[in-house]
């Protein structure tokens, strides 16, 4: 009664005994492995032999050894034992000799699981992330640890009744159970736990699979390896019946998954020929993987993120040389700033060039998003989205999976409205996802997000992102070299200085985009790229008045001469380029020292309000184009006010969520409070610009003639109009003329003037 033969005795001891896997072909295997191959090898050779002298001969009788693994006692009746079906006369499949052998390797690393399984000492949980995979294990695991057909029942279809009527169970999962058949699971689990006899459960994800039960009960977790050259090499050996060895390149092996087994590994091909069918079909991947084709080197302006993929690389070498395990790995990062800074282009960088300097294909790139997981339907689908690119992350190790719109995942103590409950699955479904990804080995998480703030905090603790590097736009330095990667062989020699000048403030993206619209300008003329082309890319036609250029001018010279007197120079640029959105810009391209006190925050309002401030200063009145500006400096205002305790009649009232203080507004005290606020600040921009008032109008000039200026041309010209103030007061009269520019045409609204 429940006697079975099993392989327990290839273990050892039971007392801390340790058991050397014997050499095979140069390389370990364990016992359960070479078990696993050599039926693996009969089966195959069965098939050719058969082949060989025609269907009329007998085939070869079964013995008891390997041969009566795959043979089940015949049983009348649905018992819910599992049947398998006859591979009599089928061709050797790779996929399941690969997988047999990938488990077999697994439970020889942890002979005590093996124990467990044999002897029923407790449940045994196996993880394979890959579906195929999975799908190739079904029914054939059992003859790896068992020499007797045993009558095992599938409890997702049976549950377990007389204990001397069965010899074990298993269950076999892709996704959750939903509703009554999860609870009917979770009762006959919980009883198949009490029978002491072999219990296993093979899923994609244990944790979010399988009864919670059996993962507490079970002592050992089983996860399957990553397919390797070494299986690959003796799965062709097995189905070819060749014993020559074959290497297969690691360059292939990372673009390689079960299905392409079956494809590439044929009985009637050699070795040789197998292992070039699989690099066609690794090449045929790589060729339709999208991707701008840069390479790490090539990616300036993210010396942060730079620093975090040099460090992951490294890791990555030292943990597939077996010098690290995978949890000293720095396997995870937050990407934050602005859209256009080259996240998503990172991202694919450093899958591109994570193998190294002499890697030709790098590891895949997985590529999701909470639309895209949204897109699919309503709850349901969206969390069976997200479980399936997360498997498929896994399944794919070593890979990169990315990530994008992690603001979406709101700070869940902020969800006020009716759709709350929503918000929270969905985000305590990416948070266990998460969980399970980072204990899968070979994986890298990048995640990609405009507002790392808005994120919800469970999402940056340690274990998950927790290294976050905030991304700004590029200097000047870094801009010409972005300029330079996208021009590739064009402009060579040519000195690009002035229009990247022009372009100062602009993004990766922006460079891409202009350097593609010259490209276009030259191929349409059938030409080569000439420098101007670049420039009009950039700036475009002046179809403005002189008069709006020079408003524009006055209006980004205001912000950046105050900027550069409250913060100081580094990273300040301003320009008069035209986009779709605006006229000019200005802007800081280096994190600001920022205490967060009362008087930094009323000095970033000052740099706010300073454009308005300047054309009041030099040109008596202000214009509209300080929307954007004035609604961000409101919403500081509100925040210190009413949230971060900063300000105000009641500074220790908080009234909500200072990234939405706006809101504030309706309480009539904060908006008082606001206007005092804000008109002191306007006041000290006046006296600021006024005190200041030749190197404004020096800052304005060059701007209007040049299109661009940095913060340390501003410093030399404050520090010149201080130095010689006697020489500024004498000249002031000369100089307190406003500069007309084109004096052509009458500007009636330019709604462009904004500050970006």
């Amino acid at each position: 009664m429940n006697e079975t033969t099993s392989m327990s005795s290839v273990f050892g001891p039971r007392n801390g005994g340790t058991h050397r896997p014997e050499s095979f072909a140069g390389t370990g295997i364990g016992p359960i492995e070479r078990r696993a191959y050599g039926q693996a090898w009969r089966d195959a050779l069965r098939f050719r032999w058969n082949l060989a002298v025609g269907d009329d001969r007998p085939p070869i009788a079964r013995s008891g050894g390997f041969a009566s693994l795959t043979r089940l006692a015949d049983v009348d009746g649905d018992t819910g034992f599992e049947e398998n079906a006859s591979r009599e006369g089928c061709p050797p499949s790779p996929a399941r000799i690969a997988a047999a052998l990938l488990l077999a390797r697994a439970f020889d690393a942890a002979p005590d699981a093996a124990r467990d399984l044999i002897c029923g000492g407790a449940p045994v949980v196996v993880d394979i992330a890959d579906g195929a995979m999975l799908d190739a294990l079904k029914g054939g695991w059992r003859g790896m640890f068992f020499d007797d057909a045993l009558r095992m029942i599938d409890l997702v279809k049976t549950a377990p009744g007389r204990r001397d009527g069965l010899d074990g169970a298993y269950i076999v999962l892709r996704e959750p159970l939903k509703g009554a058949a999860k609870q009917r699971l979770e009762r006959v689990a919980a009883d198949m736990c009490a029978y002491a006899l072999p219990f296993v459960a093979f899923s994609s994800n244990g944790r979010a699979c399988l009864p919670k039960v059996l993962n507490e009960a079970a002592r050992y977790r089983i996860e399957l390896p990553m397919l390797d050259p070494a299986t690959v090499s003796r799965t062709i050996r097995a189905v070819t019946g060749i014993r020559t060895a074959v290497d297969v390149p690691a360059e292939t092996m990372r673009d390689v998954g079960v299905g392409d087994l079956a494809a590439a590994i044929r009985f009637d091909r050699t070795p040789e020929e197998c292992v070039d069918e699989l690099h066609r079909l690794a090449a045929s991947k790589r060729a339709e993987r999208p991707s701008r084709g840069l390479a790490l080197s090539e990616i300036h302006g993210m010396a942060g993120a730079r620093a975090w993929a040099d460090d992951a690389i490294a890791d990555l070498a030292a943990w597939r040389h077996g010098e690290i395990p995978w949890d000293a790995v720095s396997s995870a990062v937050m990407l934050a700033g602005p859209p256009g800074v080259g996240k998503t282009l990172f991202a694919e960088a450093f899958a591109r060039s994570a193998s190294g300097e002499d890697s030709k294909s790098g590891i895949p790139l997985i590529v999701c998003s909470y639309y895209s997981w949204q897109a699919e339907g309503h709850l349901g689908d969206f969390l069976a989205a997200m479980r399936r690119d997360f498997a498929s992350a896994r399944a794919q190790a070593p890979c990169v999976m990315l990530l994008e719109e992690c603001d979406s995942f709101v700070d869940r103590r902020a969800v006020k409205h009716s759709h709350s409950d929503y918000v929270r699955n969905c985000i305590n479904a990416l948070l266990e996802e998460v969980d399970g990804v980072r204990r899968r080995e070979g994986v890298f998480l990048i995640g990609c997000t405009n507002e790392v703030e808005a994120c919800d905090p469970a999402l940056l603790r340690a274990g998950r992102f927790e290294n976050v590097v905030r991304i700004s736009p590029p200097d000047q330095d870094e801009l010409k070299k972005i300029f330079r990667v996208r021009l590739k062989g064009d402009l060579v020699g040519v000195d690009i200085s002035t229009v990247v000048m022009s372009a100062a403030g602009m993004t990766g993206a922006d460079a891409e985009r202009a350097v593609k619209d010259a490209r276009r300008v030259a191929r349409r003329e059938n030409r080569e790229l000439r420098l101007d082309d670049l420039r009009l890319a950039l700036v475009g036609d002046h179809d403005v008045s002189g008069k709006l250029r020079w408003r524009t001018s006055i209006h980004e010279a205001g912000h950046a001469v105050v900027d550069v007197l409250r913060f100081g120079p580094d990273g300040v640029v301003a320009n008069t380029t035209r986009t779709d959105r605006r006229l000019g810009m200005s802007m800081r391209t280096t994190r600001q020292v920022f205490e967060g006190t009362a008087s930094d925050y009323r000095s970033r309002i000052e740099v706010l309000l300073a454009g308005r401030a300047a054309e009041e200063v030099l040109l008596g009145e202000a214009s509209h184009g300080a929307q954007q500006d004035l609604a961000e400096a409101t919403r500081l205002s509100c925040a210190m006010l009413g949230g971060l305790g900063l300000a105000g009649p009641s500074p220790l009232t908080h009234l909500g969520d200072p990234r939405h203080a706006e809101e504030f507004l309706r309480h009539v005290d904060i908006r008082a409070a606001v206007g005092i606020e804000l008109a002191e600040a306007d006041r000290a921009c006046h006296d600021l610009l006024e005190g200041n008032r030749t190197a404004l109008i020096a800052v304005a000039r060059r701007l209007f003639e040049r299109g661009s200026v940095d913060g340390a041309e501003i410093a030399a010209l404050l520090e010149a109009e201080r130095s010689a103030a006697a020489d500024a007061e004498g000249a002031r009269g000369e100089d307190d003329a406003p500069f007309s520019g084109e004096q052509g045409g009458t500007v009636i609204a330019f709604p462009e003037l904004s500050r970006d």
